[in-house]
This record gives structure tokens, sequence and C-alpha cells, in this order.
């Protein structure tokens, strides 16, 4: 009898034994089965796959990817998800722009590309623009126009920090090039803005002397009427040389006969401004 029944309860123990190995069995199966292998991601299934297989993926139009903090915009918007998410588990992912993008920069600038380039394109240079004002040579004139690389070239192993603001920096070739007048054979100063602007290097425009000296070709009678230094000065080599009766602007015999009777006229330069100071009649 006592036997029977240590039988009974071996038997039962073993029942036991196997339904909870069973129960558990199926747990871990089910856990297994719902098991996200993007990670701990809460969409449903349906928002990009579809009943059909799991490829291809089509997402949904209700899809947010804004809710995780990188909202698709420009050309984020036709990029593929395996252009970034490299992995299925979508969280790995990094937000910000280095995430993807190589830096060109190398580091020169930041780690954040959107104070220069906007997701429209990385050629986009709206952002450049309003960023390069906020330095020490904000874009005026041809250099709002000119492509960086022009300016930013490899120097002491650095592109974009540091680079010289000094017109000549860029310039110059065109200096040394120059023969009308001859700028190296003048002694002529290397900052350039003394008598260039950023709007139109050639010709001259005499930006900032020339009207504070003692003939002010911007404004008064000679206003527009020249096209090139050398009108007036005539000796490329010394621009303290100059003739009021260069290119045709003052025919000397005119000027001699509007003066006959004038005492100790002499019909020079240098005459005019006797009695026309600054170039006034």
């Amino acid at each position: 009898m006592y036997r029977t029944l240590f039988s009974i309860a071996i038997l039962l123990f073993g029942a036991g034994v196997v339904a909870r190995s069973t129960a558990e069995a199926e747990e871990a199966a089910e856990t297994k089965q719902v098991e996200n292998p993007h990670g701990p991601l809460k969409d449903t299934c349906a928002t990009c796959h579809v009943p059909e297989g799991w490829r291809p993926v089509k997402i949904a139009k209700s899809f947010d990817h804004g809710r995780f903090g990188f909202p698709l915009e420009g050309a984020h918007v036709q990029a593929a998800c395996r252009a970034c998410h490299l992995n299925l588990v979508f969280k790995e992912v990094g937000s910000t722009c280095i995430s993807c993008h190589q830096d060109n920069h190398r580091g020169e600038l930041g780690d954040d590309c959107g104070l220069c380039h906007t997701p429209r394109s990385f050629i986009d240079r709206a952002r450049m623009g309003r960023a390069h004002q906020m330095t020490r040579f904000p874009l005026t004139g041809a250099h709002a126009g000119a492509d960086c690389d022009a300016c930013h070239v490899l120097h002491a192993n650095r592109m974009y920090v540091n680079t010289p603001a000094e017109c000549v920096a860029c310039h110059r070739l065109d200096y040394q090039a120059t023969r009308s007048p001859n700028h190296v054979a003048s002694g002529y100063a290397l900052t350039c803005q003394d008598c260039h602007n950023t709007v139109a290097f050639v010709p001259a425009s005499a930006a900032g002397n020339h009207d504070a000296q003692f003939f002010p070709i911007f404004s008064g009678i000679h206003q527009g009427k020249w096209s090139s230094c050398t009108n007036c000065h005539v000796n490329p080599s010394s621009f303290a040389d100059f003739s009021c009766y260069s290119s045709g602007c003052h025919n000397t015999t005119t000027v001699t006969n509007q003066h006959t009777g004038v005492p100790s006229f002499t019909p020079t330069s240098q005459a005019c401004y006797g009695c026309h100071p600054q170039g006034h009649s």
C-alpha cells in the first residue's frame, strides 16, 4: 500500500514538474515572439510593415519622425531609413549631424552643421552668409558671391580658423600683375581698400582717399566723368603727377583762350588750382 502511494506521489510530482516546465517554455516562447527587433519601440508593426511580408518597408503617412527629436526636412525626407539607421535598434543612432555626415571641416567649426548648412542642401549658402556676417570679415559686394574655397585654403593645417582678413592675402597676385598703374614699381601700399572696394575691384574706386584730399571726383562737375585713373594720372609710376589736359578732358588751347588777359597765366595743371580749388569751375 505504501509503495502504491509513493508511486502515485512520484507521478504527481513529475506531472507538476512537466506542467511547470511547459508553462515556462510557453512563457519564454511568448516573450521571444513579441520581442521587438527595433528595441523599445512602441509604434505598431503596421506603421512600417504590411501583412504580405516584412519587406519592403512602407512607412505610414501618419508616422511622425519628429516625435523622436529629429524631424525629417529637406533632403532628409528622401533619405533611405538605413542610410542613418545602420542597425535595427533605432535608438542607437545619434541625432547630431556628424552622426551621419563626415565633418570636412575637421572640427574647426564645431559639430553643429546647421550653423552654416540647411537640410535642403549642403551647398545652400543662406545660413553660411548670415554666419559670416558675425565674423571679423563680413561679406559685402563681390565677396558675398565668392566661393568659400577661394579664400579658405589650407594654411598651418587650418582652413577656416584664423583665415587672414587682409585684402592682400587673396589679392597679392592682382597687386603684382597690375600694370596700369604698376603697383609694385610705384610702391603702392598693400592696403587695397585705399583705392578699391568690394563692389567693383576694377576700375579702382579710389574709395577712401580721393575725396578726403583736394580733388573730389565723386561730386561736383567731375562726378561720373572719369573712367580710369590714367585719365588724369598720366604717369603710372607716380600718382602725384597728374594732368587736367589728358585724355581730352580740358584742351590747352581752349583754356588759354578763355584766360586771355589773365596775368601770369600758364596753362598747366597746377595753374588751374590757383583759381579753381578742389576741381570746381
